[in-house]
C-alpha cells in the first residue's frame, strides 16, 4: 500500500472522528425539538409575507390562502387550530408561525426564505420562573425561482407545515 493511500485514509478516519460529535449533537437536537410538541393540545397558526416592492406588485402568493391552508393542513394531521383572536388575547396559546420572505432579484429571477416557527409559553428557571414565549420547534428553506414557478414558494410552505405536522404526530402518537 503507498504512502499516499495510508496518509488519505488517516485524514479520512480523523475526519469521520471528529465529526461524529456534531452529527450527534445535531440529532439531539432534532429530538429535543420533536419532544417539545408532546402533549401540545393546540394551537394558533400566523402567516406573514414580505416582499420587496417589484416583486409585490409581480406576485401571486396570496397570505389568506396560505393561511387557510395551513389550517386545513394542521386539522387533517388531527391538530386542533385556535382562531386568530383567540390567540391573539392571549400569550398562553401555542402559535405556529409561517413566515415567507422573498425579493426581485432582476432578471426574473426570485430568491425566497420560507421559515416555519413554532412557539410556546415557557418558564426560565434561571430566572426566578419567569414565563415567556420561545421558540422550541424550526425549520426552513430557502430557494430561488423564476417568475413563471412562484407558486414554488407556495409549494415550500406546504412542504413545512407537513414537516411539522409528522413531527407533532410521531411524538403524540
Amino acid at each position: 500500500m503507498s504512502i499516499s493511500i495510508k496518509i488519505n485514509e488517516r485524514l479520512l478516519l480523523v475526519l469521520m472522528l471528529w465529526l461524529i460529535p456534531m452529527l450527534v449533537f445535531a440529532q439531539n437536537e432534532v429530538a429535543r425539538e420533536r419532544s417539545s410538541l408532546k402533549g401540545i393540545q393546540s394551537m394558533g397558526l400566523s402567516v406573514n409575507y414580505e416582499a420587496n416592492a417589484p416583486l409585490t406588485e409581480k406576485t401571486n402568493i396570496n397570505v389568506p390562502s396560505l393561511q387557510e391552508k395551513g389550517k386545513r393542513a394542521l386539522q387533517e394531521g388531527g391538530i386542533r387550530v385556535v382562531p386568530r383572536e383567540e390567540v391573539r388575547q392571549s400569550d398562553e396559546i401555542p402559535l405556529l408561525y409561517l413566515h415567507i420572505n422573498a425579493m426581485d432579484a432582476g432578471e426574473g429571477l426570485v430568491p425566497f426564505a420560507v421559515n416555519l416557527y413554532f412557539y410556546q409559553p415557557v418558564k426560565l428557571v434561571l430566572n426566578q420562573d419567569l414565563q415567556t414565549t420561545a421558540n422550541t420547534w424550526e425549520s426552513g428553506t430557502v430557494g430561488i425561482v423564476s417568475y413563471d414557478k412562484l407558486q414554488l414558494i407556495d409549494q415550500a410552505a406546504e412542504d413545512l407545515l407537513q414537516e411539522f405536522i409528522h413531527d407533532y404526530n410521531e411524538i403524540n402518537n
